[in-house]
Order: structure tokens, then sequence, then C-alpha cells
């Protein structure tokens, strides 16, 4: 289709506001600077786009308080099955809608594009070496599925998954955000990955795919039904859709598979119908138990491997309880068994029975996407880097040290800092702002005092080039200086661009020995 010079000037002016992140009120003032050729409206120029581009959003009538949507089993509901709010106002307008964006057009017009074309064909050209660990595709889940038959209605094609180099792998994320200073509301974006582009480009913004946004005000009590029209999506293009390859000028089956799911726990967790990391049985990889602390009415629950000397350990109560877990042998979860738990919590015959089985389980129930045959559970289900070390663990680690980490330990402990000292590291860390460059990260904040202001980019910066320097011979025993420097080094190696199989095996054993010690 050709596009016409008033088109391309319609396009060129939506593209600057969307690339600019201009302010609708800045991109209104634009007809008022360039009177002789202002730039269209913008309610105009939205339409124009939607026409050309082909894709038209669908309105999914969902709670006001963002609950559910009304799909699926909610479909016919006149009021929120969670909080009974009402589905309609009094003149029977719908009170709040969820606006899903489809993913199956858009994935069809990036091989119209021929330059876009010729990026979606790098995953075919990706060689598998059985001792490197470079990308997404040298992982297991990927390599299994090469090797697995497609299976549509309990009848398999004649095809593997990613047998056909046009087939796309994607990957699934969400969070929840707050848009707003107070932070008192949030939202649900949900976001696709496609794996297929490179490395290099397939997280910048203008590539990822948003499917949608729930619109809040709270966190959704069935994610489930949002996620509905996606999976509808999902199990479509495991069928395959007609496209064409600009790039090979060739019609062909475009088939695209969700094999990974990204998040921190409580999103994970989420959609996973987990009860997550403050439960009994936790951890979405494994089957530990959780221990209450001791003397303490918390209800929460922490995970230690040497558990002997708690005083629930051992009793008449606990007599099956392990004593020990080995890191290296943990008693690992299994596809079959989650949703096998996931059935038996959700055809319970009474509410109670249902609540206990999911408090033993860890399991609240058959996640929506468990209908998807390429997604295995867990192992889909990726750990988020971001939020595991740099916004928990690292944080977590500064607040033992300082005496604020829930009330543990005393002032006295040989690992404590003392407060002169921290406000010294804290000062030197500031100190170093003139001699950074911009591009390396942002301008290092006092931790002591401006903690709460550092981001996770700031956490990595400072744990693997700062902190090595600045907390050198800062603590009374030197064990917990070379404890830290050896998280340095897994960190660092984590984040190489490249992993050998012996530092995959670094890796493992690595934390394997860095929790043992931090637990003595």
């Amino acid at each position: 289709m050709e596009i016409s010079d008033e088109d391309l000037s319609i396009l060129r002016a939506f593209a600057l506001k969307i690339k600019s992140c201009m302010p609708t009120q800045t991109y209104s003032m634009l007809a008022h600077a360039f009177p002789k050729e202002p730039p269209p409206s913008l309610a105009h120029a939205r339409a124009r786009v939607s026409a050309l581009s082909g894709v038209k959003p669908t309105l999914f009538d969902c709670c006001v308080n963002s609950c559910c949507c009304y799909i699926g089993p909610y479909i016919n509901d006149q009021n929120c099955s969670f909080c009974n709010e009402p589905r309609f106002d009094s003149r029977g307008r719908t009170c709040s809608q969820f606006t899903y964006v489809p993913l199956l057009p858009r994935l069809v017009a990036l091989y119209h594009n021929p330059r876009m074309a010729e990026q979606m064909h790098y995953r075919a050209s990706c060689e598998y070496e059985p001792d490197r660990m470079s990308d997404i595709f040298d992982g297991h889940v990927y390599r299994d599925l090469c090797h697995t038959k497609i299976e549509v209605d309990g009848q398999q094609l004649p095809c593997n998954y990613f047998s056909d180099p046009c087939d796309i792998a994607l990957g699934l994320s969400t969070d929840g955000f707050a848009p707003f200073r107070r932070r008192k509301t949030t939202a649900w974006p949900i976001i696709i990955y496609n794996y297929n582009l490179p490395p290099d480009i397939r997280f910048h913004c203008q590539y990822i795919l948003c499917l949608g946004v729930v619109p809040g005000p709270k966190k959704p009590k069935d994610f489930d039904s949002f996620l509905w029209p996606a999976v509808e999506e999902f199990l479509m293009l495991v069928l395959g859709t007609r496209a064409y390859d600009a790039l090979l000028r060739e019609l062909f089956l475009l088939r695209a598979h969700l094999i990974v799911i990204g998040g921190d726990i409580p999103a994970i967790s989420m959609v996973m119908h987990m009860k997550g990391h403050n439960g009994l049985s936790p951890c979405r990889m494994c089957k530990i138990k959780g221990l209450r602390i001791p003397n303490s009415r918390a209800t929460t629950h922490y995970v230690p491997l040497d558990r002997q000397r708690h005083p629930d350990v051992g009793n008449a109560a606990a007599e099956a309880t392990v004593t020990k877990y080995d890191p290296a042998d943990l008693p690992l979860r299994q596809h079959d068994e989650i949703l096998e738990m996931g059935r038996q919590v959700q055809h319970a015959p009474t509410n109670a029975e249902a609540e206990r089985l999911a408090k033993e389980y860890g399991v609240k129930g058959v996640p929506i996407l468990s209908f998807i045959r390429s997604v295995l559970f867990p192992w889909s289900f990726l750990f988020d880097f971001m939020h595991l070390i740099f916004e928990n663990l690292v944080p977590n680690l500064i607040q033992l040290w300082t005496h604020d980490f829930k009330d543990l330990g005393s002032a006295n402990d040989p690992f404590v800092i003392r407060p002169t000292i921290w406000q010294a590291v804290g000062a030197a860390t500031a100190s170093c702002g003139p001699t950074i460059p911009y591009s390396f990260c942002s301008r290092p904040q006092n931790i002591a005092t401006d903690k709460s202001q550092c981001t996770a980019d700031a956490w990595s910066f400072w744990l693997q080039y700062i902190a090595p320097v600045v907390l050198e011979n800062r603590f009374t025993e030197d064990k917990y200086y070379r404890h830290f420097i050896d998280l340095v080094k897994l960190v660092c190696t984590c984040l190489q661009f490249e992993m050998q199989k012996k530092d995959i095996e670094f890796v493992r054993r690595g934390f394997e020995q860095w929790v043992e010690k931090y637990e003595q």
C-alpha cells in the first residue's frame, strides 16, 4: 500500500510525540508555534495511525478496582466477584475498562518490513555450543522444546517447536508500578519481549510490545482474567497464521511460542498462583519449607538451610521437619506435580481444605498459562536478577551491617559496622561522583544518608566498583569483607555477556557456599 505525503506528515508528527515522550499539552502548542504548517490534531493523528497500522485495540469491561476482567468465567457478571462493586453505573455505562492491544497483527507486521525481517532471523542464525551460554537459546527450556513435537488439543503436529526459521520465541513480563508520586495506586503493564531480535536491541523500548495495562488502582485479584485474551492469541499462534516475509519475499506460516515469564517474586507468585515468598512453601523452584521466627507473632516465614537450632524442629508436632537442606540437592518441583497440586486445591470440597492444601503446597490453583504447552512449570518462570540482587540482597545486607534489619542481632555483633565508620563509607561513596563518567551510571549517592534514593542501577555500580574499595578494613573481622567480595565475584560472573560451562558451575557452587557461610 502506498502511503501519501499527508499520511507521512501525520506519521512524522506522531512519531515525534511518542519517541520524545512529548506531553499532550506541548504537542497542542505546536500549532501555535508553526501556524503555516500546523501538525494534525492528536485525535486525528491517533485515528489515522490506528487505521494505517491495522491494529485495533479491544476494550474489555473490568472491575473498578481491577479485581478482575469481565471475560471468561466473569463475562456475564453484573458485580465483581471479589469486591462486589457494580460493573455498570446508573446510566448503564461500564465503570472501568481494560484496553488490550492484539499481538498477532503486530508480529505479522514485523516481517513486512525488510529491515525488521532481517533482524527477526537472528534466532535461526544462532549456533548452539554445549559448553557456552550466551543467550536464552542456549538454555535447556528452549533446547528441550526444539526436540518436542507441537501438540494441539491432544494431537501432535508433524513439526517441532521452532523447527521453522521464522518461528518467534516470546517472553512475557509484568510488575506493579505506582504512576503517581503519592504511590497509593498501582497499575500493571503486560509486556512481551521478542527474543527473535538480537540481544543488543530486543529490550529497547521501541521493540517491546505492550499488550495492555491493568488500570488499577489495586493489585488484581484474578490476574488470569486479564491474561485471557493474550492466552487466546498464544494458542492461535501455535497453529500459525499466514504472513509475508519481505526479506525472503515469500509467504509462510508464522508461529510464535511463549517460553519464559519474568517479573519480581510477588508478580510471578500471582501469575503462577503461588502463595508467595512469605508462605510455608515459599519457593517456586523447590519444596523447601519455611519456619516461623522464634518468639515472634509474625505470620511470615524464613527459609534457612540449617535449621537444627530452631525450637520447632524435632518436636513431636514437626517430627518430619528436615533439619538441614543440602543446597546442591534441594527437593525440586516438577511441571506435572505443580499442576496436580493446583487441581487438588481448586477441587477441594471446602474452602478450609483448599486453604490447608494451598498452605502446605504453596500452590493456590491452576494458572491459565498452563494451557500453553511451551510454558514449563517452574522452569519458564525466571528469577529477576535486578529485583533479586540489586533491590533486595544488597540493601538487606547493608541493613544487616548497620543493625537495621528486622531487629536481628545486636549492635555489638562482629559483622555490624559502627555508625561513624558507615558515615565515612557513605561520604566516600558520594565523593566518587566527580570522577565517574555519567555513561557508567548516575551520580553515586551518600548511601549513609540518601539510601532511599538509590536505584537498582546505582546499587549494581556500587556493588561492583565502589564497595570493594570503601568497605576494605571496615569490619572488625576480615572474614565478613571476604564474604562480601565472594558475592561481588559471583555477581560479576553472572553479568558476563557470555559464560562457559566452568563459569556456570562456579556460579552454582559459589552461591551454595556463600549462603552456607552466611548462615554460619
